[in-house]
């Protein structure tokens, strides 16, 4: 059995009771995890993750920059208001948040991108509730504010069981 980096106990040790994780799944994934600017972009992917299955509006809506834009896995365009209004709502609600990270990569001085793929069970009054959905994504998450904010986000599901 490999080993665990101590990056992933670290970033596991970080998530709620409600499940969220991630993983590298290539090998260039998993050397590019190690790059100190992904690192701390993924620490804030985790925090992003447990915002949502806490229902942290205010954690939530502070890690979207301001003129966020997010392809969203039902086909619709959506702004920082936009998903803010979901979580409020209860449109998204998960019980578990998994992600499986094929690619990871600067992007000039300040971004990094991350594609990949999520495996998610929605909950409550959250479309497709009770269903296992495995989406893939890629976003683009910024540093040049000072903290790290989520720029762009896309997300299509290829999976509903």
């Amino acid at each position: 059995m490999q080993a665990q980096s101590p990056l992933f106990v670290l970033l596991c040790s970080l998530v709620l009771p409600a499940h969220a994780a991630w993983v590298a799944t290539t090998p260039e994934a998993e050397q590019a995890v190690k790059i100190p600017k992904i690192a701390s972009a993924l620490e804030a992917t985790v925090r992003f993750d447990r915002a949502i299955l806490a229902k942290d509006v205010a954690v939530f809506e502070s890690m979207f920059d301001d003129e966020a834009v997010v392809n969203n896995p039902f086909n619709k365009i959506a702004r920082k208001r936009d998903a803010v209004a979901n979580l409020k709502t209860g449109l998204i609600d998960y019980a578990s948040l998994d992600r499986a990270v094929e690619y990871a990569a600067r992007k000039g001085e300040h971004e990094v991108v991350l594609m990949g793929e999520e495996s998610l069970k929605p909950q409550g009054h959250a479309k497709m509730a009770g269903k296992q959905l495995r989406r893939h994504t890629t976003e683009i998450w910024s540093d040049a504010s000072g903290t790290w904010k989520l720029l762009l986000r896309q997300a299509t599901i290829y999976v509903a069981e």
